[in-house]
């Protein structure tokens, strides 16, 4: 009796999967039909509309080979699924491969429009849900945002983009941007659902105030996918951090450099910026460009507080330099420092208080009064300038004293020239 239920059960599975491969390729509407020259083909046109299962397209003028169910569109394409459709200026459908193929000022979109492609090719496996556009394509994806809408766009020399899991691949020259941030790299998946990107091939992601490189880059976003919730980067790392000018408060420049790098944001501001193995970092103010803050060490943690830098941790071999500017920004004094660990703290930008911590490393630190040394240095450049001048030769010089002798001869009183002439003749006789 299980037998008999078990070969009911398979015969009607059968059945089944058997009536799904032969679901026919339906003409609806055709205004005219002929017999094309090609063998098994059919030439329709106007108004031709065809079905097959849920999908089906709408074209002026089509060639049906009936042989192989394919079906040649080349008076306009559209192509219409339950997930989305396909307008473009000539198309293909191939029934036997749930295929179709698209060419000509090609736009697609899926029914909830989340995204949309931009292309002049594309194909689309209807089977697996992958679209495939290999002809400098544009993908947008769209966020909607209360009664706004926040996209985010992708262009490539090739974009494969899988429906079902909403993950898109870029290919060669990518170019990605969403309101003030800008992508470009040579590789580029973007996974929507999980809301995170991974670069590599000369990736540089620019922010607003934020430029970040290296030889590969690991982007996670928000859950709402509209912000920068953090940053990887894996092997040559590259940071840079300015933070425009506010009042009188000059712009600050901070750059950092490692292995890896790690950047986290809040509310799309930098809040921390790691930087791992080999970790060198340097900060400045825009109007004193040659008075560099460096830091070195094995590890370099920066703080930032509202996009400005807050704190700074230098640990493993650790190593500092820091300049002083007074109020007038005139650059003081110069402080260097080596320890274990090194800690700065800051206060509107500039350095408020420095710690060193010994360990491996003994902590030790000098300070150079800048204002003394260049006062110095004025002096020396004073006497070596005295000791440029050129000096007179033996006949200008003597005309020099003539010239001075005769005008005091000239200012001397009548007794005085008398006494001087009696010395003279004095002299003489002796």
């Amino acid at each position: 009796m299980n037998r008999s239920l078990l070969s009911v059960f398979i015969l009607l599975t059968f059945c089944s999967v058997l009536s799904a491969q032969s679901s026919p390729l339906i003409m609806r509407h055709a205004d005219s039909l002929s017999v094309a020259r090609t063998r098994g083909s059919l030439l329709l046109q106007g108004k031709v509309h065809f079905i097959h299962d849920s999908i089906q397209f709408k074209t002026q003028r089509a060639i049906w080979n009936r042989d192989i169910d394919m079906v040649q569109c080349d008076g306009g394409f559209l192509f219409t699924h339950p997930d989305g459709f396909i307008k473009a200026s000539s198309g293909v459908y191939q029934k036997k491969n749930n295929f179709a193929s698209a060419t000509g000022n090609v736009v697609a979109a899926d029914s909830q429009n989340t995204y949309a492609f931009f292309g002049e090719h594309l194909t689309y496996d209807r089977k697996e849900g992958i679209l495939t556009m290999p002809d400098k394509p544009i993908l947008h994806q769209y966020e909607v945002k209360g009664d706004s809408i926040d996209t985010l766009s992708i262009k490539a020399k090739k974009i494969v983009y899988h429906q079902k899991n909403e993950f898109a691949s870029a290919f060669r020259d990518v170019k990605i941007q969403q309101e003030k941030m800008l992508v470009t790299c040579d590789t580029a998946y973007f996974d929507k659902k999980n809301n995170w990107m991974s670069l590599s091939g000369n990736p540089i992601c620019q922010l607003e105030n934020e430029t970040i490189q290296g030889d590969s880059i690991y982007l996670v976003l928000e859950p709402n996918g509209k912000r920068l919730k953090s940053a990887l980067v894996i092997r040559n790392a590259h940071g840079v951090q300015v933070q425009k000018a506010k009042g009188r408060q000059p712009a600050q420049h901070t750059e950092a450099f490692g292995d890896t790098l790690f950047v986290e944001f809040e509310k799309g501001k930098i809040s921390h910026l790691y930087v791992n193995l080999n970790a060198k970092g340097f900060f400045f103010e825009e109007d004193l460009p040659d008075y560099k803050n460096l830091m070195d060490g094995n590890r370099l943690d920066i703080y930032f507080e509202k996009g400005k830098i807050n704190k700074a941790i230098v640990g493993g071999n650790a190593q500092s330099t820091y300049f002083y500017v007074k109020e007038n920004r005139k650059v003081s004094g110069r402080n260097e420092s080596s320890g274990d660990t090194i800690q700065v703290d800051f206060k509107d930008g500039q350095v408020g208080s420095l710690r060193m911590i010994g360990g491996k490393t003994l902590a030790s630190g000098r300070y150079f009064d800048l204002e003394k040394s260049m006062g110095k240095e004025d002096k020396r450049k004073e006497v070596k300038r005295d000791s440029t001048r050129v000096r007179k030769s033996e006949s200008e010089r003597r005309k020099s004293r003539m010239e001075r002798h005769k005008k005091r001869e000239m200012i001397l009183p009548k007794d005085s020239v008398k006494t001087k002439n009696n010395l003279e003749g004095q002299k003489n006789n002796e």
